[in-house]
């Protein structure tokens, strides 16, 4: 009896394409946690979006930098003052020493842009606020201008480019692709009304 040697074969090679189906890239989805705050009383929701480096750090305790969006989606108010209290903080963390918070960055295929960031204390991340006006750049982001449009007035950004010095090295660059999530938008108060 003559032993088929094709058997095992074909069967490593589906094994193969199967384990490589998992690495085609998934669209980004936003990763929602509900939080507390004990100390201050408070509760909120927290949105994390990975992303990718385009230029990756010359060391950086991350694989991917992450967007996270702290909001609180009960919050009740009316115009400005009502957007402030559902975004609470927003920043991005980039597991590498950033040099300065002087930001490039490009809203899909638009102009680049170069705005100042706050850097947290640890270097590591980047804060999405500007003084006097904590949600200009989470609008800025997700809409390309300063105060949300009304509904149908302007597109949502799809894609964000940013570029900011590492601690002596070069310019670490990242990319975010938004996804369309209507749950974030309302959540943090930036949804176009």
């Amino acid at each position: 009896m003559k032993r088929t040697v094709f058997a095992p074969a074909i069967a490593f090679m589906l094994l193969a394409l199967v384990s490589q189906l998992h690495l085609i890239a998934q669209p980004p989805t936003w990763a929602k946690t509900d939080r507390s705050d004990a100390l201050h009383g408070t509760s909120f929701t927290e949105f994390k979006l990975a992303g990718k480096f385009l230029v990756a750090p010359r060391q950086s305790t991350f694989t991917a930098p992450v967007l996270v969006l702290q909001c609180r989606p009960d919050a009740r108010g009316h115009g400005r003052a009502h957007m402030n209290d559902h975004f609470l903080k927003g920043w991005i963390a980039t597991g590498a020493v950033l040099d300065s918070g002087v930001v490039e960055y490009r809203l899909d295929d638009a102009k680049l842009q170069r705005a100042a960031w706050d850097v947290s204390t640890d270097r590591s991340g980047l804060f999405l606020n500007a003084p006097n006006c904590w949600d200009c750049n989470l609008n800025t982001i997700i809409y390309g201008r300063k105060d949300p449009p009304k509904e149908g007035a302007t597109p949502r950004t799809q894609k964000i480019i940013l570029g900011v010095s590492e601690y002596l090295g070069a310019e670490i660059q990242m990319q975010f692709d938004l996804p369309d999530s209507a749950e974030v938008l309302e959540a943090c108060g930036v949804a176009a009304h």
